[in-house]
Parts: C-alpha cells; structure tokens; sequence
C-alpha cells in the first residue's frame, strides 16, 4: 500500500493557500505574508497555519477577533480550493504506474477531510484514491499516527506492507510513529535539509522516483 500527503506532495497548493490567506488579512487591513512564510507555516492544520501568520502580522487583537479570522479563512478556502491548485509534474504518472500494478493507493492529509477529498476527486477523478482521509474530529493530528492506522485498518494491510510519503517534518515524525517505510518528499514544501533532520528511510527529489523505491 502507497499512502501519500496531500499538499506539498500529491498537489502545488501554496500559491492557492498564499492567495486565500493574504485577502483574509486584506479584508482585517493586516499585512501580506511573503509567499515562503507559507511554506514555513503550513503542515499542522488551518488553525496552526493562522495562528503562526497572525504572529508574524504582528496582530494585537483577542481571541475572538482571532476566530474569526480562523473561520473567514476556512470558508475563503474552503469555497475555492481548487484556485491555483495542480498536481505536481510526474505525479498523475507514477500514480498511474502503481495503479496498473495493481497497488492500493491513499491519500492522508492534515487537510479537512471534506476539503482533502473534494480537491483530490476534482483534480484526479471520483474513483482515482482507493482512500482518501482528510482530519475529522475523531482522530488526532498528524504527527499522530491515528489517520495511518485507520487506513491500514480499513484494507487490513499491514504495517510493514505500507510505505508513506511527505514533504515536511511533520509528515516525518506521522510515519516514524507508525513504524513505517517512510520516504520524504523534497519538491515539496519543505527543503531536503529539514527532511534530512527526521532521517526517514529514504529521501527522493522527483515524483519519478515514487515506483523505484527500494525498501531498506
């Protein structure tokens, strides 16, 4: 079983979380975030992301004003998330190679979960994901490896059959959790260095390199 992060990894969603974020500061009259302070911020979820922006905002206001903010960016985003959104390049195929091999492919993400599988229907296609989990209430965050679990569980896979891909250190400490194969992602959001540092099992530069893995 292949199982995959949604963003950073299966899809270029930076400038389409950037864009959402900045109008939301715009319409509080707060300032731009600079596209790489996205990058930096993103991996734990909306709340996390926001949390982090207003900080570096410089925002002075209470908690309520915060919520609101919070929840005027989930419902910019969450009306269009697929603006400025694609895969990235070689993805599409190496998903398709597994598929031909008859592999079961899934996609876990700190994304929400409603979100996580509208996006990756659109873009790829209803019945594309064996399995598609997004964070629901019910489970922890990633690093968490509670989203893993369900999944290995819904297939009855077991662990050692799985191998899991990310971008962010996030994602590496989820799979070091689990005790799986786990394989970082550096075209991603994060740089090779920062995965490095979380010493998965191996480490590959491009979505070519996804169907010649060897397991160490």
């Amino acid at each position: 079983m292949y199982i995959f992060d949604i963003d950073g990894t299966l899809l270029n969603t930076i400038d389409s979380i950037s864009f959402h974020l900045n109008e939301t500061l715009k319409k509080y009259e707060l300032g731009a975030i600079p596209r790489e302070k996205v990058l930096e911020f993103v991996g734990n979820g909306p709340r996390v992301l926001i949390g982090k922006t207003l900080d570096y905002v410089g925002f002075s206001g209470d908690e309520i004003l915060k919520e609101e903010i919070y929840n005027r960016y989930n419902e910019a985003y969450d009306n269009d998330p697929l603006y400025l959104t694609k895969p990235f390049e070689g993805i599409k195929k190496a998903l398709d190679t597994l598929k031909e091999n008859g592999e079961i492919i899934a996609a876990f993400s700190n994304k929400p979960d409603e979100t996580s599988n509208r996006v990756l229907k659109s873009i790829f296609g209803e019945k594309y994901f064996d399995y598609i989990l997004g964070y629901r209430e019910d489970y922890k965050r990633k690093p968490s490896p509670e989203g893993i679990m369900i999944i290995a569980n819904h297939f009855d896979v077991p662990f050692s059959d799985i191998l899991y891909f990310g971008d962010s250190e996030v994602d590496m400490k989820c799979g070091r959790n689990a005790s799986i194969f786990t394989v970082g992602c550096s075209w991603g959001f994060r740089k090779r260095e920062v995965l490095e540092k979380e010493n998965p099992d191996v480490i590959i530069d491009s979505p070519r390199e996804i169907t010649s893995i060897k397991r160490i």
